[in-house]
């Protein structure tokens, strides 16, 4: 009778074991987006190309309307201009061209006893690290190890990942290749599935080098 009842509790205990389930400690989550408007204003004698540049570097990554600029001056002054106000604002626009940056609008604005300054705004998107992800416990010095238990694995990666995303607005879905030729794009690629040969491409060959 004994013999009958052992092999039966070892099957029901390893039945009982294959069934065991730990919760994966693994994070899914993925780095999250957020929306918010830019407003800087930049005195009159901080508007350098380390200032312009700084605005432009900000811009290019995170931007997604038009850059707005407006340059203020004192109605009553006799040194700065609404004259003036405009010039220097060609300036800037100028500058920021050359950053790459087009879309901008600008316009200058009078405020009675107020010192001239740049006022920056514009409408940004930022990738930030998953929601409910906290850092990796003894990661930059913050926490130790010991609390290892509550950290989901993969959120530090994700939020590294967050940082060096070129351009978070990417993730929304909604870039594109800007302004293309289509029927250029079609004779390229019907020339290719036709098997039409390339033409050779003028330059330099090894043995002309060689020869030289």
């Amino acid at each position: 009778m004994t013999l009958k009842i052992l092999p039966l509790l070892l099957s029901l205990f390893l039945f009982t074991a294959c069934t065991q389930y730990t919760e994966s400690r693994m994070s899914n989550a993925k780095p999250q987006l957020s929306h918010s408007t830019i407003m800087e204003q930049i005195p009159f004698a901080d508007i350098h190309d380390q200032s312009l540049s700084a605005v432009a570097a900000h811009y290019s990554k995170n931007g997604v309307s038009d850059l707005d600029l407006t340059m203020t001056y004192d109605p009553a002054s006799k040194k700065f201009t609404s004259a003036s106000a405009k010039h220097e604002l060609g300036h800037i626009r100028d500058f920021l061209n050359g950053k790459g940056i087009r879309n901008i609008v600008s316009q200058t604005t009078a405020i009675s006893n107020g010192m001239p300054s740049l006022l920056v705004s514009y409408d940004i998107v930022q990738a930030h690290a998953p929601q409910d992800c906290t850092p990796m416990p003894g990661l930059n010095g913050e926490g130790t190890t010991r609390f290892i238990d509550n950290y989901q694995f993969g959120c530090a990666t994700q939020t590294m990942f967050a940082k060096q995303i070129a351009h978070p607005a990417d993730l929304q879905g909604n870039a594109d290749l800007g302004v293309r030729d289509g029927r250029r794009e079609a004779g390229i690629l019907d020339s290719y599935s036709a098997g039409i040969p390339r033409e050779a491409l003028g330059g330099i060959e090894r043995d002309d080098l060689i020869s030289e």
